[in-house]
């Protein structure tokens, strides 16, 4: 499972095609890509977060990206420094016709609010490398992603978080009105909405399961469920529903998410969330 249960806790170029929903990109679009995948944790380390991040920069340069611009943070070199300090630069740096796409695979958890902007007491966090146990100010929180994005100025992006409890991410606006979300219940879980505070209120998030969900890696896979199923939609295009020789985003959460449902035996319900006026936005080039 991708959650490291901290003991603090007090509660458990391409242009628009007519008829086309997606973003165009164009000539002058920079793109900007962070790729994490984290095993080695001091506490509950994992297996095959960094084989997921290896894979998605691989797949993502066999599909148009280019290697100058994605930044691959593995293991050691995933600090909590490095991790804000690279969003925080790409922020700076993007304007309207820029890309950010940001990947994460490791550990997720939540800790206790201590502001009070959270309805269920609790913020979201994912786990850097040099975490230090009882300590939570050596977590990312989704406080501290939404300060980060809140400047951002493009709408082109996306965000994929491959750990537990990461539907909590995302901004607690997205249940409101004005908003909506693509994901089934499961029988077998709340697959509740979410209550997080990525203020990303222009991107897509897609994570690996709900609020209140684990997230598990598998042996035989090699990698994390969801991520496998990420790849694997990318691979010979197959989550291509319409066989334009492009994925998008919702494409390639689609394909991913139903996956993920029906080929583990955990509650794992991957999410994502948009904004009512959302326009689909390639993952390929």
């Amino acid at each position: 499972m991708r959650y490291l249960k901290i003991i603090f806790i007090s509660v458990p170029v391409l242009s628009l095609i007519p008829g086309c929903s997606f973003f165009p990109i164009q000539h002058n679009t920079t793109f900007y890509g962070l790729i994490i995948g984290i095993n080695d944790y001091a506490v509950n380390p994992l297996e095959y977060c960094v084989a997921d991040a290896e894979s998605m920069y691989a797949s993502l340069i066999q599909h148009g990206w280019k290697q100058e611009e994605l930044d691959l943070l593995l293991d050691g070199d995933a600090t909590k420094v490095a991790i804000l300090n690279t969003l925080t630069n790409f922020v700076n740096q993007a304007d309207a016709n820029d890309y950010i796409l940001v990947y994460f695979s490791g550990h997720g958890d939540f800790i206790e609010d201590d502001d009070g902007d959270e309805s269920d007491g609790v913020d979201e966090t994912i786990v850097p490398v040099d975490y230090v146990p009882s300590d939570t100010s050596t977590l990312i929180t989704d406080d501290e992603l939404g300060e980060i994005f809140s400047q951002c100025k493009t709408q082109k992006g996306v965000f994929i978080f491959d750990s537990c409890f990461s539907g909590g991410v995302i901004n607690k606006s997205l249940s409101e009105e004005g908003y909506r979300s693509r994901f089934i219940k499961s029988i077998n879980s709340k697959g509740a909405g979410t209550s997080g505070d990525l203020d990303i209120i222009t991107f897509p998030v897609m994570t690996a399961s709900a609020q209140d969900e684990t997230a598990g890696e598998r042996k035989s896979l090699e990698h994390g469920i969801f991520t496998y199923y990420i790849l694997e939609g990318l691979n010979n295009f197959r989550a291509d529903k319409n066989n334009d020789n492009y994925i998008t985003i919702r494409e390639l959460f689609d394909y991913a998410e139903i996956n993920t449902r029906f080929n583990t035996n955990l509650a794992q319900n991957p999410m994502l969330r948009f904004p009512l006026d959302f326009i689909d936005i390639l993952i390929t080039r």
